[in-house]
């Protein structure tokens, strides 16, 4: 958990996350928690790009998030298209 907290500082103070986790001073659209995971939606993406970020472990403690950019439906249907090209790869 340690090495965890000091790759996420190093990211932050590096501002290598900053498509995900969002600028200095920019809030979340908004918040909710289901099924276990944490979702996060930013603003939308000053190209217009869909972004989806998923991470996720069970230890040393259960966490799983979700943060997307980009309309919610539009995000919807393009994680339904990655789940399907993931489960059949060919």
């Amino acid at each position: 958990m340690d090495r965890l907290k000091e790759r996420a500082e190093s990211a932050q103070k590096a501002k290598a996350s900053t498509i995900t986790a969002g600028d200095d001073g920019e809030e979340p659209l908004a918040e909710w928690q289901a099924r276990g995971v944490h979702v996060t939606q930013m603003p939308p993406d000053e190209q217009d790009i869909l972004r989806i970020s998923i991470g996720g472990c069970d230890a040393p403690l259960p966490m799983r998030y979700l943060v997307f950019r980009g309309n919610h439906s539009d995000c919807v249907d393009l994680l339904r298209r990655a789940l399907a090209a993931l489960e059949n790869p060919k």
